[in-house]
């Protein structure tokens, strides 16, 4: 009796896989593209955590059950990559912590894999998946409409310009993402599966409906992003498309395109007209713009719908005749004119020139490069290209990512984890030709963009990807199937247990094989899941304390606070400089030399270990820390006075001491950083269009300190040199201060 019960309450879950599946990849999604994208780690530990949580379940029960984990490759590589990022912990990161999180990324991606292949094994269920990816697009493009409009208020869901080289309209609508290209790239993906959905005969009539109602808002959205790398990855996913439809859809292409590109236009122009103006900061919502895209908006749905109808008439679904022969003419006409038209207008200015940001990233291309060549094969670890940038940047740009997700792969992990990458994406585009070539063109789309960009930053843009594969590339055929031991897939080989591709001539008799994967990859997924959810936590734990720490009241609060968490993550860089001015100096220069344990390369933990050996009067380790930050970060104006300025106190505070050898040793370091500081401003100055976002130039404080020091080394000519420069070009404190040295 028990059994009959337990097995009807199994049943009664199976039934409600699909739902409950749908709520849960919904809420996921939702959450994650809420939180940024989840682009910062500190917002990804939760999920992570959950993830954790439910492939370590999962990864349990199905060895009990008797089940087998088909989710090759979308489980295998991801888990793959977090065992490379693992390694690189052991090939000396210039970031633990770096390398760490990324390892954590990957498993959550993995155990979000494994589980979307329980919840959608059935076609049935995948039907559910695939509309929960659809309300998902739904919720990211309402959510922009109403904070372009100001009726949602969310931390830079739009972003404002004064530069024509960044914006042609001076604003550019990021959503939740507060980043237009990553926006736009997630917009053009919904946009072309609703054209998908809008020209494919055997659509589902909820999606050729959703598809006939948003398809022109999120075109207008789109334009509104100004993302000129999204534009350009939408025409090569059209193209994927258009050439893989079938003969007979050919003219729903047309209209589908022609439409959508006249009803965004028009939406796009009325929310530039509409939109509130910068200095109500958002405060008073645009009531007429929002009615007056939405009627424009749904009217546009209203002619998608009659449209597909009229155009489906000869199949037997609709009553009325088929449309007139000169409409799809009619429309790519009005379509090509209202982009022409789009692209010559002011609000176009962006689409037909300032193409200055583009070359900027070629610049960063071929500063990766060089990264690159010098550690070739397993890469830095995580986080390498904003650790290593200072070093490797030939001219003073800013650029925390190096806009290509390939690139930033690439320098983390190196040939291997690329080629480990590529393998991933074949494997996928190769099941998803076999089974739905549709389903092609909006991965492409995705993976094309991120040559340009960081889309992959965003754990939200893996986990939507992850997704699309698999409920259009996973599951098995039927439910018998489900269950079964192996899967065939052809004459010459079969799914082992463990999901793997195994030959035929194996099988027999190697079944000591098939039962060994199928007790292995469950045991590694499991181990790997709890030791990421114990990493995972701590990270929490930490970045949680970390946050406190920010609004503590007092000192005291903050500290303790620090110490919390800097006990529960010792390799956070960040902890250590936010505890560093809190604490006694000898403390002080401890706790950040232990810091390059973790982060070896890190700029900032050397220019404050050298300050504090500063104000401890060591010269040899001020000196070699403060020379050591400024060559991991030489175009800082700011490191570089702050490390000249140290070594001109320690050279004073030595002479005052009457020790003349250490404080002509201090000078003569000091004069020696401001030599090469000159050099490098004289050398940017000489750059013809130099990309300096730092604003890098040689400060007046800086040639205040070196006179000091060349005051020490009796080098009065030289000093006296700069102190008169400093009072023909400084009005403040550093003229007065300057005139002084000059009195004496």
């Amino acid at each position: 009796m028990r059994k009959s019960r337990l097995e009807d309450g199994i049943r009664g879950l199976q039934r409600l896989a699909a739902p409950l599946g749908f709520g849960f990849v919904v809420i996921t999604l939702g959450w994650a593209a809420y939180r940024s994208g989840l682009f910062f780690d500190s917002d990804l530990y939760g999920l992570a955590r959950m993830l954790f949580i439910g492939g370590l379940l999962w990864a349990l029960f199905v060895p009990i059950r008797g089940r087998t984990l088909d989710v090759m490759p979308g489980m295998i590589f991801p888990l793959s990559l977090s065992a490379l990022y693992a390694l690189t912990l052991l090939a000396n990161p210039v970031s633990v912590q770096g390398s760490t999180d990324a390892a954590l990324r990957w498993l959550a991606y993995a155990c979000w894999a494994m589980l979307l292949a329980a919840i959608w094994r059935k076609e049935s269920n995948r039907q559910w998946g695939k509309a929960a990816i659809q309300a998902t697009g739904v919720f990211v493009l309402v959510s922009g409409w109403l904070g372009w409009f100001g009726a949602y208020a969310h931390p830079e869901i739009v972003l404002r310009f004064n530069d024509p080289e960044l914006s042609a309209t001076g604003t550019r609508l990021a959503g939740f993402f507060q980043y237009p290209n990553a926006y736009g790239a997630l917009l053009a993906t919904f946009l072309l599966m609703q054209l998908q959905a809008w020209t494919a005969v055997d659509s589902k009539r909820w999606q050729s409906r959703l598809a006939a109602w948003t398809a022109v808002f999120y075109g207008g959205a789109l334009l509104l992003t100004e993302s000129r790398g999204a534009y350009a990855a939408l025409v090569l996913g059209l193209a994927i498309a258009f050439g893989s439809a079938k003969a007979g859809s050919r003219v729903k292409w047309v209209l589908a395109v022609s439409m959508t590109a006249a009803g965004s236009t028009l939406l796009a122009l009325l929310a530039w007209h509409w939109m509130p103006s910068a200095e109500g900061g958002g405060a008073h919502p645009s009531c007429a713009g929002m009615v007056g895209v939405t009627v424009c908006g749904l009217l546009g749905g209203a002619a998608f719908a009659r449209v597909r109808g009229r155009l489906t008439a000869g199949e037997g679904k609709a009553a009325k005749g088929p449309l007139p022969r000169w409409l799809p003419w009619a429309t790519s006409l009005i379509g090509a004119a209202a982009l022409c038209w789009l692209w010559i207008s002011s609000e176009g200015e962006r689409l037909s020139g300032h193409f200055q940001t583009a070359a900027s990233r070629w610049l960063f291309y071929k500063d990766a490069w060089g990264m690159f060549l010098d550690r070739p094969w397993l890469g830095f670890g995580g986080d390498s290209w904003r650790e290593m940038l200072g070093l490797y940047q030939s001219e003073p740009y800013v650029g925390n990512e190096v806009h290509s997700g390939y690139l930033s792969l690439i320098l983390d992990t190196g040939i291997v984890g690329l080629a480990l990458m590529l393998v991933m994406f074949g494997f996928g585009v190769r099941t998803l030709w076999r089974k739905e070539k549709a389903a092609i063109a909006p991965a492409a789309l995705l993976l094309v963009h991120a040559l340009i960009d960081f889309d992959w930053s965003y754990a939200f843009v893996w986990l939507l990807l992850i997704a699309w594969f698999q409920v259009h590339a996973g599951g098995r055929g039927n439910a018998r199937d489900a269950g079964a031991v192996g899967h065939s897939i052809d004459a010459s080989h079969t799914w082992s247990t463990a999901g793997v591709l195994v030959p035929r001539k194996m099988r027999s008799p190697g079944v000591w094989t098939r039962r060994l994967g199928c007790a292995c990859l469950p045991a590694l997924l499991a181990a790997g899941a709890a030791a990421g959810l114990w990493a995972a936590s701590r990270s929490d734990a930490a970045a949680t304390a970390y946050g406190n720490a920010a609004i503590a009241a007092s000192p005291e609060a903050r500290a303790a606070h620090l110490r919390a968490a800097l006990e529960a993550n010792p390799a956070y860089a960040g902890i250590r400089l936010g505890l560093a001015p809190l604490l006694p100096l000898r403390e002080r220069a401890s706790l950040l030399a232990a810091g390059l344990r973790y982060e070896p390369q890190s700029a900032p933990l050397h220019l404050q270990l050298g300050i504090a050996y500063a104000e401890l009067g060591d010269v040899a380790q001020a000196s070699d820390s403060l020379r050591e930050a400024v060559r991991l970060d030489r175009f800082s104006r700011e490191g570089q006075t702050a490390a000249l300025a140290a070594m001109a106190n320690l050279a004073a505070f030595r002479q005052e001491a009457g020790d003349a050898n250490a404080a002509n040793e201090a000078a003569a370091a000091g004069a020696a950083f401001y030599a090469r500081y000159r050099e490098l401003a004289r050398q940017v100055a000489a750059m013809k269009h130099p990309a300096n976002d730092r604003q890098f130039a040689l400060t007046i404080a800086a040639n205040f300190h070196a006179a000091r020091c060349l005051l020490i080394l009796n080098r009065r000519d030289e000093a006296d040199v700069l102190l008169r420069e400093i009072v023909r070009l400084d009005d403040g404190d550093w003229r007065e201060r300057a005139l002084k040295l000059l009195d004496e």
